[in-house]
């Protein structure tokens, strides 16, 4: 027996949804009939991306989460909305660097988009969500919010903060309906990964996984529409590590 997952009716927010794991949750949405909204960094012609995914019932915001205005801009666009059921905070930026030799800059940008920016967006949202007694959101967290690796201090700390975001606003927002979870991902397969690793690299990293491959986007897409269809009404404040089973080894 199959198991449909409906988001009619429903109004969703993906950050970073142009690409990646993004652009794969952003599609499954679409795919189950929810009305989504994908933020990026570039000027995007509407018609052309509703011709290039395929839906009528995708739009886009040009959002930099490095640049004030921006943010702010958004900021108001999602104050206008009047229903808002879904937020996935997805957009990220990394950072691999030993601290020693870390930036101050590169700190503060990764804090500005990996933290700052779903905190904003978290708050403004749940207002909304609030007058409306239902809610989902979702933060996309990292294996590297679990544990961390020599070069990982600026990345690591923003996930393990964003961990930290997820868990309180489950909390507080609990009694409006809202559920809030982060899930955190392992490597996965994405363009990004296949364009900064070699082959063989590729192979030598199966190999630290117990399941000995990398996921598929949609395999993390298909957990985060559990958790934010009607199908869960109990789960919240967890930060769900789907990985492999990597951070057990």
């Amino acid at each position: 027996m199959s198991l449909h997952l409906d988001f009619s009716g429903k109004n969703i927010i993906v950050t970073g949804g142009t690409r990646g794991i993004g652009k794969e949750i952003a599609t499954q949405f679409l795919i189950n009939g929810g009305s989504v909204t994908i933020t990026g960094t570039k000027f995007i012609d509407v018609t052309i991306l509703k011709k290039k995914w395929g839906f009528e019932n995708i739009s886009y915001q040009r959002v930099d989460f490095l640049q004030k205005e921006s943010v702010t801009t958004f900021l108001e666009w999602i104050n206008n909305q009047g229903k808002i059921d879904i937020l996935v905070n997805n957009a990220g930026i990394n950072k691999v660097d030993l601290n020693m030799d870390s930036m101050t800059s590169d700190f503060e940008n990764l804090i500005d988009v990996n933290l700052k920016g779903p905190y904003l967006l978290s708050r403004e949202v749940s207002a909304i969500m609030k007058k409306n007694k239902y809610g989902r959101i979702v933060n996309i967290s990292s294996i590297w919010g679990s544990i961390t690796r020599s070069g990982r201090s600026l990345y690591s700390t923003t996930k393990f903060g964003l961990v930290g975001l997820t868990k309180t606003l489950a909390v507080e927002l609990a009694p409006h309906g809202i559920l809030v979870n982060a899930v955190a991902p392992g490597f996965t397969m994405t363009e990004l990964t296949k364009r900064t690793n070699t082959k063989k690299e590729i192979e030598d990293l199966k190999k630290t996984i117990p399941i000995r491959r990398l996921a598929e986007p949609i395999e993390i897409a298909k957990l985060i529409l559990f958790i934010t269809s009607d199908m869960n009404t109990y789960l919240t404040g967890q930060n769900i590590v789907i990985d492999g089973g990597y951070v057990n080894v």
